[in-house]
């Protein structure tokens, strides 16, 4: 044998014993280790814990998106168009587009045509507006107030016995909770970009 090979040989060798050695002293440790841990049964009970959350299922996920597109429908009625320019149309829902005619949406918040939108919509305090409800009627509008930090106005109509939006209380809102935006489809955008 040359002396090359002879060293690659006991290098090998050397390795070989130094790697089994360390597996030999794990393995001694651990056993040690775990020999000593002492194990009493009889402190550990199973039981069946229920979860919190409820089950979901297709059914129960059907009938809460029903829910949810029954306030959305409901929602919808009482929401309105408004124009700074007056429209021929019928319904907010035109193909008129909003450039066209400064066009945005409210809310009636009272039975007696109380409606709330953003002055940037409406204009400021004493602005003539536009309004047409979902069911296509049509009233002239006047801003009683308005604010321009906060960016919103209340418009009054000439109307009676409007379905109008019941408002919560903003301090019983958690972050997390689902939020759903309604408003008139923009009519400016492309195909693609609806």
């Amino acid at each position: 044998m040359s002396k090359k090979r002879k060293l690659k040989f006991k290098i090998k060798a050397i390795t070989s014993f130094i790697v089994l050695t360390l597996i030999w002293i794990i393995v001694f440790f651990m056993y040690n280790t775990y020999q000593n841990i002492e194990i009493d049964n009889s402190n550990y009970v199973a039981t069946r814990v229920q979860s919190s959350e409820q089950e979901q299922t297709v059914e129960k996920e059907e009938e809460s998106s029903k829910k949810v597109a029954d306030v959305l429908e409901e929602t919808a009625q009482k929401i309105v168009g408004i124009s700074k320019l007056k429209d021929p149309g019928n319904t907010i829902f035109s193909k008129t587009t909003e450039s066209e005619l400064g066009l945005g949406t409210g809310f009636i918040v009272t039975e007696d045509g109380y409606i709330v939108s953003n002055e940037h919509v409406t204009g400021g305090k004493y602005s003539k507006c536009y309004i047409t409800l979902e069911n296509g009627s049509n009233y002239d509008g006047m801003v009683v107030w308005s604010d321009t930090d906060l960016d919103l106005s209340i418009i009054k109509i000439d109307a009676k016995n409007l379905a109008y939006v019941s408002l919560g209380n903003s301090k019983s809102i958690r972050v997390g909770e689902t939020v759903y935006a309604i408003r008139k489809p923009n009519t400016d955008l492309n195909s693609e970009e609806r």
